[in-house]
C-alpha cells in the first residue's frame, strides 16, 4: 500500500510544478518579449508482476501485468512564437518580425540573447537595455561566431566635406563617383569653329569598370589630343588644344556629360564640370569646434541598420560593400543628398567601426535549448545546435520594426485552463493519499 502514497505524492508534486509555471507565465503577462512556458509529463517506471507469455499448444497468450509507480515532469518548454505588438513610437524601441534574437553583452561581457527590444541610448551613446546591458552590432552578413562590438552612436562629430584629391580620384571607377551618375555607352565631343560650324566629332567609349584615369586617357586617344582634359579639385576641365575652337558635348548612349553640368565662364576657353567626387572627414567633435555637429535623432530600419541625423541634416549610416556583399561600410549622406561611402570617408580610429550602426541578430537550430538568464535574456545551452550570427540582410533572421515592441505571448485563457487542470490533479492525488492512509489505518486496527 505504501506505493500508492508515493505515487500520489509524485502526482501532487507534478501538479505543483505546473501551478508554478502557470504562476510565472501570468506574473509576466506584461513583460516585454516574455515567452510563456508549458509543462509536459510522462510516466516513471513500472513494477512488473508478470511478463506475460506467448500462445502455445492449447493455451492462449497472456499479456504482461504491470503497475506504474507515478508521474514525472518530462519537459518544461518555451513557446517562442511572436507575442502581441505594442506601439510606442520611440525610435529606439524595436521588435523582431519573424525568428531570431537580439544580442546583448552583460557586465561580464557574456553574450546573451533577447526578444525584448525596449532599448535606450545612454549618456555615452550606447544602445542599451533598461538594465544597462549593451546591444551588440555587426558588420557581417552571416557568420557562426558572434561580434562583441557594442553599438555606440557617435553623438558629437566634427565633419568636413571636401572635393576629392587627384590621387584619390584617378584610380576610382566612374560608377563609384559620388558627385554624379556615370552611365556606360558612347558619348561625343565635337570641336566648333568661330562660325559655329562643327569641325570634328569624336566618339568617347565609356566601358564598365573604367577608372577616371582611363576615362581621361580615352578622351586624349579618341580625339588625338585635340581636346585637353585635366583633373583639379574634384572637377574635370576641358578645352580645345588649338586655343580657338569651342567644344560641344553630347551624351549619346551615356549620361556622363549631361550629368557633369559643364560650364564655361565668360572669357574663358575652359569648360569646367561640377564637383564629381567628394571625400568626408569625420572626427570626434567638441563644443568649441565650429564644424562640430550634435546628434539630433536616430532611425532604425527593417534591415537593422541605424541612421544618425545631425544638426546640419547630414546623416551617418552603413550600406552593403559593393565589393563584398557579406559586410557593410560607412555611408554619409549630406543634406544635399550626396552619398559618400567606403574609402571616401576618413573616420577617426575610435569611430571607425561599421558594426556600431547595424544590429546583430542570432538564431539557433533549437531555441528551446537556450537557458533563461533573467532580465529578459537567455544564455546558450548544450542543446541549441548550430548558432548563426549576422544581419537581417542575410535573410536568416526576421526583420526589425522600429517604434514598436513585442509583448508577452501569454494566453490568459489557456493559463487559467491549465491552472484549473493542475488544481484538480492535486486534489485528486490528495484523495488517493487519504484513501491509502485510511486503508493502512484499517489494517493497523485489525492487528490489535
Amino acid at each position: 500500500m505504501t506505493q500508492a502514497f508515493y505515487s500520489a505524492i509524485g502526482g501532487m508534486s507534478a501538479g505543483q510544478t505546473q501551478i508554478n509555471v502557470v504562476a510565472d507565465n501570468i506574473a509576466n503577462m506584461n513583460t516585454v518579449g516574455f515567452k510563456a512556458s508549458s509543462v509536459q509529463f510522462s510516466d516513471v517506471y513500472y513494477r512488473t508482476l508478470s511478463s506475460g507469455s506467448a500462445p502455445q499448444n492449447n493455451v492462449g497468450g497472456i499479456n504482461p501485468r504491470q503497475i506504474g509507480i507515478g508521474v514525472q515532469v518530462s519537459q518544461i518548454s518555451r513557446d517562442f512564437n511572436a507575442g502581441t505588438t505594442l506601439a510606442t513610437g520611440q525610435a529606439t524601441h524595436v521588435s523582431i518580425q519573424g525568428n531570431g534574437f537580439f544580442t546583448v553583452a552583460s557586465p561580464t561581457v557574456e553574450v546573451l540573447f533577447t526578444r525584448a527590444g525596449n532599448f535606450e541610448l545612454d549618456a555615452d551613446g550606447h544602445l542599451v537595455m533598461p538594465n544597462g546591458y549593451k546591444v551588440l552590432g555587426t558588420d557581417t552578413s552571416m557568420t557562426t561566431s558572434t561580434s562583441t562590438t557594442p553599438i555606440k552612436i557617435p553623438t558629437l562629430i566634427n565633419t568636413v566635406t571636401t572635393p576629392s584629391t587627384n590621387d584619390h580620384m584617378l584610380n576610382k571607377r566612374l560608377d563609384r563617383l559620388n558627385g554624379i551618375q556615370a552611365g556606360y555607352g558612347t558619348a561625343q565631343i565635337s570641336t566648333v569653329d568661330d562660325q559655329g560650324q562643327v569641325q570634328d566629332t569624336y566618339d568617347i567609349e565609356i566601358t564598365e569598370n573604367m577608372t577616371m584615369q582611363q576615362f581621361i586617357d580615352e578622351i586624349k586617344d579618341a580625339t588625338g589630343n585635340a581636346v585637353e582634359v585635366t583633373l583639379d579639385n574634384g572637377q574635370l576641365n576641358f578645352k580645345a588644344a588649338d586655343g580657338t575652337s569651342t567644344l560641344q558635348f553630347t551624351s549619346g548612349t551615356s549620361s556622363i556629360f549631361s550629368n557633369m553640368n559643364l560650364n564655361k565662364p565668360d572669357g574663358s576657353d575652359t569648360y569646367t564640370s561640377q564637383v564629381l567626387d567628394y571625400q568626408q572627414t569625420i572626427r570626434s567633435g567638441t563644443s568649441s569646434i565650429s564644424t562640430a555637429q550634435q546628434q539630433q535623432s536616430i532611425s532604425i530600419f527593417e534591415d537593422g541598420t541605424i541612421e544618425v541625423t545631425y544638426g546640419n541634416n547630414d546623416k551617418l549610416s552603413v550600406m552593403k560593400d559593393p565589393d563584398n556583399l557579406n559586410r557593410v561600410i560607412f555611408k554619409y549622406t549630406t543634406n544635399s543628398n550626396i552619398v559618400i561611402s567606403g574609402d571616401d570617408i576618413d573616420m577617426e580610429e575610435g569611430l571607425a567601426v561599421p558594426a556600431n550602426l547595424q544590429i546583430q541578430m542570432a538564431n539557433f537550430v533549437n531555441p528551446n535549448g537556450l537557458k533563461a538568464a533573467g532580465n529578459n535574456t537567455y544564455s546558450t545551452g548544450p542543446n541549441i545546435g548550430l548558432a548563426t550570427f549576422g544581419s537581417v540582410s542575410s535573410n536568416a533572421f526576421g526583420q526589425v520594426k522600429s517604434g514598436v515592441l513585442e509583448g508577452s505571448n501569454v494566453d490568459l485563457a489557456s493559463e487559467f485552463a491549465d491552472m484549473i487542470v493542475a488544481q484538480r490533479a492535486i486534489e485528486a492525488n490528495s484523495r488517493v493519499f487519504n484513501a491509502s492512509n485510511e486503508i493502512l489505518q484499517t489494517l493497523s486496527y485489525l492487528g490489535q
